[in-house]
């Protein structure tokens, strides 16, 4: 089974997997899910909530994540307690059996955890919101357990190719949230994001967790891509225009580190779990030059954010 484990993950990690390789790879962990295989488990708990290869299924999502559970998938058994009870961090009894998960799993909201809280203006040239207590403290810090063992150099676009490359302009950590990264609870999340934008999943980039040291930082830039750029010209018309940027604000305890717009006059210090969301274009669609932001360097302890890119078209339309 963990051969077919392992064959499965190949085909989903691949560069660009067909629909075929999606199905093929969701039966391949299927198979080894009904053998024992938690992490298979686990991971068919994911497809269901992304609705790979099918539309999203959420009691069959966390079905899965609770038989992952039982299975001994502490990932898994930490996302069902997180979900069940959001204000407290999740702590695995000893000995915990299945029955024990199959009432976590009967007590977990699952719509009510993906409804976002009331917006509050910022600025409304350029468009921008804070959403209070976006997420709870426990949520944050599991997010941020998550990404800590994982993190590496953070990259941007390259204004040459096109690509993504170290740039001094940010000299950040982060971690890049790919399927293999991700989990029922950050897709949780994500959906959270869709309700506070009114933004289909699909439209999203991989989410990053991001992290700054003391004295790190992200210089003033756009999160636009310019269409006159020639280097942009394919993920462009792939994906069409980063339209807007979320932010979710995971710890605080650092000094400095504040989002600022220094066109308008802003300096942003959030609360832990409060989000920014703001938009990267004027209404008709256009690039707007008055969102050029920064992440001020921390001048004491460490900032963590959850950042969501959004773009307007889905791959390939």
């Amino acid at each position: 089974m963990s051969e077919q484990f392992a064959s499965a993950m190949q085909l989903l990690l691949g560069e660009r997997p067909s629909l075929e390789d999606v199905q093929q790879a969701a039966g391949l962990l299927e198979a080894a899910s009904s053998k024992g295989h938690a992490e298979a488990s686990e991971r068919c708990a994911l497809l269901d909530a992304l609705g790979s290869a099918r539309p999203p299924d959420w009691n069959r999502s966390l079905d899965f994540l609770e038989l992952a559970a039982g299975q001994g998938s502490r990932s898994a058994q930490e996302q069902l307690l997180l979900l069940a009870d959001n204000g407290a961090d999740p702590v695995v009894p000893p000995e915990a059996g299945r029955d024990f998960w199959s009432s976590v799993r009967a007590r977990v909201p699952i719509e009510e955890r993906m409804q976002a809280g009331e917006k509050q203006s910022l600025s409304d040239s350029p468009r921008i919101r804070l959403i209070p207590a976006f997420a709870t403290r426990a949520e944050c810090r599991w997010l941020i357990s998550l990404a800590l063992p994982q993190l590496g150099p953070a990259t941007v676009f390259d204004k040459e190719t096109g690509g993504q490359t170290l740039d001094p302009t940010r000299d950040n950590s982060f971690l890049m949230l790919r399927l293999s990264e991700m989990n029922v609870f950050t897709e949780v999340i994500r959906q959270r994001i869709s309700a506070a934008t009114k933004l289909p999943v699909p439209l999203f980039e991989p989410s990053q967790i991001l992290h700054y040291a003391i004295g790190q930082r992200f210089k003033p830039h756009h999160d636009f891509l310019d269409p006159a750029n020639p280097a942009y010209r394919d993920s462009l018309a792939a994906f069409g225009q980063r339209i807007a940027t979320f932010l979710i604000y995971l710890n605080d305890g650092y000094q400095g580190g504040e989002t600022s717009f220094p066109r308008i006059g802003l300096n942003f210090r959030a609360e832990q779990g409060d989000a920014l969301f703001f938009a990267n274009v004027t209404k008709d669609g256009a690039p707007d030059q008055d969102t050029v932001h920064a992440g001020l360097p921390t001048t004491s302890g460490e900032k963590w954010v959850f950042s969501q890119w959004i773009r307007d078209r889905f791959p390939g339309r």
